[in-house]
């Protein structure tokens, strides 16, 4: 139980500070075309964008001993701005029906619960709903790798405008825990990230929510 006790702090650090904003950016990437992480993480607004998310998530962290957030931000930071390691935004974007709830819903249902905003995690969560249509802002046609990527299609198929797509979405049980899906909060604020995206783009989108 010591054992556990100890190391579930630090795996709630990486999940949400680590891998969600990996995921995060891979998908506000991808979709406004870039590659890799770091050419993602070089455009300010981005950059931003993850430090609002960072700021969001780790409110919602019992650091343990030995964990100076600060630093690990800033050693992520380095890690996604380095070209070296050719982090591809569209592998990350892979399997994000199985990745989304550790990563970005869990610390969104704790901070609605304490009554805090969530327009980061928001993006995020309305980013990899973007991803699900399969087409990149440039009008480029992608493969979308998931489990869940013919359940998404059909239900995105079905809907006939952006309020209707994140609908479709949240009702998915498998990703969205039922309670977080019928928060109100929680709809509104996805929902208008979503149309953020589709009216502003990735990069706009990402400096409003960083605001």
């Amino acid at each position: 139980v010591q054992l556990t006790d100890a190391v579930e702090p630090w795996e709630d650090a990486k999940l949400r500070l680590l891998n969600g904003a990996h995921s995060a950016i891979a998908y506000l990437g991808a979709l406004s075309g870039h590659e890799h992480v770091h050419e993602a993480v070089a455009v300010p607004a981005f950059r931003a964008y993850v430090e609002a998310l960072w700021d969001e998530a780790q409110t919602t962290l019992d650091p343990p001993p030995g964990l100076d957030i600060p630093a690990y931000r800033e050693a992520l930071m380095a890690r996604f701005s380095n070209a070296a390691l050719m982090h591809r935004t569209r592998q990350i974007a892979m399997d994000g029906s199985q990745k989304l709830p550790q990563r970005l819903l869990a610390g969104a249902a704790e901070r609605l619960a304490a009554g805090q905003d969530i327009d980061a995690m928001a993006l995020g969560v309305a980013a990899w709903m973007k991803w699900q249509s399969g087409v990149t802002e440039g009008g480029e046609t992608v493969v979308v790798d998931d489990p869940l990527a013919s359940k998404t299609a059909e239900l995105l198929a079905g809907a006939a405008d952006d309020q209707a797509r994140v609908s479709a979405l949240l009702s998915l049980s498998a990703v969205f825990p039922p309670a977080l899906a019928a928060d109100d909060r929680f709809a509104v604020a996805v929902t208008g990230a979503y149309l953020s995206l589709s009216q502003n783009g990735a990069v706009e989108a990402a400096r409003l929510a960083a605001e």
